[in-house]
């Protein structure tokens, strides 16, 4: 029960439900797959945000690829899942799932009014949005941007699965646009990983950036930190210590340290 209850609370990690029965088959964005024993209307009820297409299927609406019309009357619709997976539309759901998930998105807001300055007032200064680089893919980035999301970290957010070319990359950028923070996820054991850091700590520019560096727990540390990371953190397996600790790190990093002044 503790398992299922973890995996509620991080619906950014689940692509859809196929219900069996009073059993459910959970499809799992990183291509897992598990059985649970709780029937599918279970899940539907406390996930708000997913989108029931057939009494067999709940599916998450940002894991999906493409919304297949019925092929003729009294025909059923389908739906494609990143994965390639095709699941059916019943019939009866087919009006509210399209437009469900052929909502267009939110128009843009039109520009606020704004009254000019009095004479002799100079304009205030808006300061930019912290920018958090993270250097990780899969279930990590997933996990990185719902704590984003959730937890009201004013940041914008880029990922990047490699690191090779980074550093050359942001020579080319104005300082300005640099990030905040980086976050490395060297879980994986990638060369570039090593390689990334290197680069960056040992040019006299890009070393004032910081530099946090996620390892597993049977990884060696002392690496990271001879190569100058700023911090090294050893990161847990279960998915809820995993959004607390990047929502601590960056709450430290983004809101209570002081970073490098910036240059235009």
């Amino acid at each position: 029960m503790q398992f299922i209850h973890d995996l509620l609370e991080h619906p950014s990690l689940l692509a859809y439900f196929s219900g069996a029965n009073n059993y459910t088959w959970l499809q799992f964005r990183n291509g897992e797959r598990r059985l649970l024993a709780k029937p599918l209307t279970y899940f539907e009820e406390r996930l708000p945000g997913f989108v029931r297409i057939h009494k067999t299927a709940l599916i998450n609406p940002v894991f999906v690829d493409e919304v297949q019309s019925p092929p003729g009357p009294k025909m059923a619709g389908a739906v494609r899942m990143k994965d390639g997976t095709q699941l059916p539309v019943s019939r009866r759901r087919w009006r509210d799932v399209q437009q469900t998930l052929c909502r267009p998105g939110p128009a843009l807001p039109e520009a606020p009014s704004v009254m000019p300055e009095p004479a002799g007032r100079a304009t205030p200064y808006r300061p930019p949005l912290p920018r958090l680089l993270a250097l990780m893919t899969g279930d990590a980035l997933l996990l990185t941007r719902e704590c984003i999301e959730t937890a009201d970290i004013a940041c914008t957010l880029q990922a990047l699965e490699q690191g090779a070319g980074l550093a050359n990359a942001l020579l080319l950028k104005p300082t300005a646009t640099w990030p905040s923070l980086i976050l490395i996820d060297a879980r994986l054991n990638r060369p570039d990983r090593v390689l990334t850091l290197r680069t960056l700590k040992t040019h006299p520019q890009l070393r004032a950036i910081p530099v946090v560096w996620l390892a597993g727990s049977e990884q060696d540390t002392m690496q990271a930190y001879q190569l100058d990371a700023n911090s090294v953190v050893v990161v847990p397996d279960d998915p809820a210590s995993f959004t607390r600790l990047v929502r601590q790190l960056c709450t430290y990093w983004l809101t209570v340290v002081q970073l490098p002044p910036e240059e235009v």
